[in-house]
């Protein structure tokens, strides 16, 4: 009785978890990412969805024999912009990927209390859901060759929803044609 009780919680916690992504590409751009820098910004909330996210994605990027590093911006980082190129040029990337959130949302419960990974809380909530602003540059260059749009929402927040979120961008990449 145990195990078809913590199958069904599986079931239904891995259901409460969706992804959507949409892109745009340059017309005639058809360079494939083989070594990619990924820089991110989000929320200090966010952090933990981040590191999934950045964890799951090297794992699925490396099975395509992607080379990949990435660069936590902190809310209170004091590097400045020659610090990051500095960085991005010593790993040598073909592409470079920034993802930048511009959107956070919260799960409160109905009786006004704060709702957690335990169900109980008397905070304001948790970080359920973002939207991310995601583009591909080439080295040296501001203008994006690719853009998306992705949003994540995980019903016990938002590191649950970070595996789905790669899943999405990898399907993305791949139907763009650029993996």
């Amino acid at each position: 009785m145990k195990k078809i009780y913590l199958i069904g919680i599986l079931i239904l916690l891995s259901s409460c978890v969706t992804s959507k992504i949409t892109s745009n590409k340059l017309p005639g751009f058809d360079e494939k990412i083989s070594k990619l820098f990924i820089l991110v910004k989000g929320s200090d909330s966010s952090k933990s969805f981040f590191q999934s996210f950045v964890f799951s994605l090297r794992k699925e990027l490396n099975e395509k024999n992607v080379e990949l590093r990435s660069h936590y911006f902190s809310p209170l980082s004091l590097e400045t912009e020659n610090d990051v190129e500095i960085k991005i040029s010593d790993f040598g990337p073909n592409l470079i990927m920034s993802i930048n959130q511009t959107e956070s949302r919260q799960t409160i419960n109905t009786n006004g209390f704060g709702n957690n990974a335990f169900g109980w809380g008397f905070n304001n909530g948790y970080n359920s859901g973002g939207t991310f602003d995601v583009k591909i540059f080439q080295p040296n260059s501001k203008k994006p060759v690719w853009r998306a749009n992705l949003k994540a929402d995980g019903q016990m927040g938002l590191e649950g929803a970070a595996e789905k979120a790669v899943e999405k961008l990898i399907e993305k990449l791949i139907e763009d044609k650029l993996l």
